[in-house]
């Protein structure tokens, strides 16, 4: 129980630091977790924690320079458990764990067992929405992608039906232009190296020369008579 170093701390104050030296015990409080001690670290300090109070019978009312209990400057939960452990252990009767020590209320093992308990079961039902929201993100994917799908088709066949009520063959796709803008709405030849603005144009429709305008255009008047014809009869 003997104080030593510029900070006047006690073997179990450097024991619930887990550090050997002042200097980094300085910022050191109850609510402060090192994120960077490894769970070994962290356990070989508690395991330290417990020898110094259930063996070494260490004061843990005891405070340094700064007026801190021993339990005020441990760097970790898991140092902390101990020292809640330790005090359901020897019993209240032990010190002023409240008022002097600070300690946190006495932690039974099978408390510790049901908190970890309750933490596994955190993280599982973590997990579970996690995986539960991926997958609707999923689904909800593949359904916009599906209904995209379906509007294209639906969009595909009214364009081909259009192209047929106009005597047009479906337009055929090329590997330089996926939506066969360089083809000739007539006889579906391609236009390598011309962009649709550069090809000539009637109505909604291009073509790859004026000979393609006229014949479609004949068709066109041509249909257009035999459908006034078959409506007189």
């Amino acid at each position: 129980n003997s104080r030593a170093g510029e900070k006047e701390m006690t073997p179990l104050h450097y024991a619930a630091a887990a550090t050997t030296t002042v200097t980094s015990t300085i910022t050191a409080s109850s609510s402060s977790t090192d994120t960077s001690m490894t769970p070994e670290k962290a356990a070989a300090a508690a395991s330290c924690v417990t020898a110094l109070l259930t063996q070494g019978h260490a004061n843990p009312c005891i405070v340094d320079s700064h007026n801190r209990p021993p339990y005020f400057v441990a760097a970790n939960d898991k140092i902390r458990e101990a020292f809640r452990l330790v005090r359901s252990t020897l019993g209240e009767s032990y010190c002023s764990w409240d008022d002097v020590a600070k300690v946190g209320p006495a932690l039974s093992m099978e408390d510790l067992q049901k908190k970890k308990q309750k933490e596994a079961e955190k993280k599982r039902k973590q997990r579970a929405r996690q995986k539960a929201k991926k997958s609707k993100e999923k689904a909800e994917q593949k359904e916009m992608e599906e209904k995209k799908r379906l509007e294209e088709e639906k969009k595909q066949k009214e364009e081909d039906a259009k192209r047929i009520r106009h005597g047009l063959k479906p337009k055929k796709k090329t590997s330089g232009s996926s939506s066969g803008d360089n083809v000739c709405d007539f006889c579906q030849t391609v236009c390598k190296g011309k962009k649709r603005s550069q090809m000539f144009q009637r109505l909604e429709y291009v073509y790859c020369s004026t000979d393609c305008v006229r014949k479609h255009q004949r068709e066109l008047m041509a249909a257009a008579a035999t459908a006034r014809m078959g409506g007189g009869a």
